[in-house]
């Protein structure tokens, strides 16, 4: 009888050792989270860049968004640019699903494609290539965004190629609190199938009236107001708000309106790298821009010409 007792009292005791270590586990990796405060907010507007393209233009140089290096939201009804260069970064295109009509992209690497509302389209530029895109119908205003990402210095000048993603392989995550659309990244374990040589999260988030999301960053991230309105850290954000986080932290959290919230959430790492700017290209050094010009002088990054319907 006492051997038994012996046995059962260790028993209780290893359990609830195993309990306490669970609980402390828990509870360590909770508290692991940490909510990044508000860095600065911006109240922007949609400006006339050129004739048929409004944009509201973020720029690395004057917000703290590095590894971005351009988050523009467009409206954009006609041609604008034509073929032209870039090296050096990714170039993405995000048509948001309400957008009136799709895009036509082309590169000098043979991509003819159409990147329909909902849809995605990455060009990794590195050692350099054309492109070019315009809404497919003349006339019909298509609504997204158009974003560079930086490449590190031993990434600069990686083989270019050609990402797509149509609205349907867009990765999507549905609870009763919100919907997310993963454009680049992973989010509650699931993940696009590209990846970039710049691991960044970019998600398009539509949280339900009164809702609330926890979202994991990384140290650089910002959120960007669409439609409704919403709420962090104390701060109210309506649409073309800019909203940019501390480096410190690990995650925010967003809170929606009686009318809902829709944002754009973007994070990453920044390379802390020099960045010398050359119109579509840029580069580490003044030594590898000089380079890179003298590459696309040579024609050492293709060509693509004028566009024929």
């Amino acid at each position: 009888m006492l051997r038994r007792n012996f046995i059962v009292k260790s028993l209780l005791t290893l359990s609830g050792i195993i309990f306490y270590r669970k609980t402390l586990l828990a509870t360590s990796l909770t508290s692991n989270k940490m909510n990044k405060k508000i860095a600065k907010k911006n109240a922007l507007s949609f400006k006339q860049a050129f004739p048929g393209l409004k944009g509201v233009d973020i720029m690395a140089h004057t917000y703290p968004i590095e590894p971005f290096l351009v988050f523009t939201e467009f409206l954009m009804d006609k041609p604008v640019f034509g073929p032209h260069p870039h090296a050096g970064i990714s170039v993405m295109t995000y048509l948001l699903p309400d957008s009136k009509e799709s895009f036509i992209n082309r590169d000098s690497q043979g991509d003819f494609s159409y990147i329909q509302p909902g849809g995605m389209h990455i060009m990794q530029a590195g050692s350099g290539m054309h492109h070019d895109e315009f809404p497919k119908i003349s006339g019909i205003e298509t609504h997204g965004f158009q974003i560079w990402i930086n490449h590190s210095d031993k990434n600069r000048f990686v083989t270019p190629k050609s990402m797509h993603a149509s609205a349907n392989e867009i990765p999507e995550i549905h609870t009763d609190e919100f919907k997310v659309r993963i454009v680049h990244g992973t989010f509650l374990g699931t993940s696009t199938s590209y990846k970039m040589v710049t691991d960044v999260q970019l998600y398009h988030v539509f949280l339900k009236p009164n809702k609330t999301i926890s979202i994991d960053a990384m140290p650089m991230a910002f959120i960007y107001g669409l439609n409704g309105k919403g709420s962090t850290e104390g701060e109210v954000i309506m649409p073309q708000n800019l909203v940019n986080y501390s480096l410190q932290g690990n995650q925010i959290t967003i809170a929606a309106s009686d009318e809902g919230f829709e944002f754009m959430f973007a994070s990453g790492t920044p390379h802390n790298e020099p960045i010398t700017y050359g119109g579509p290209f840029v580069m580490t050094t003044p030594d590898q821009m000089a380079e890179t010009k003298r590459r696309y002088s040579n024609g050492e990054m293709g060509k693509l010409e004028p566009y024929k319907a």
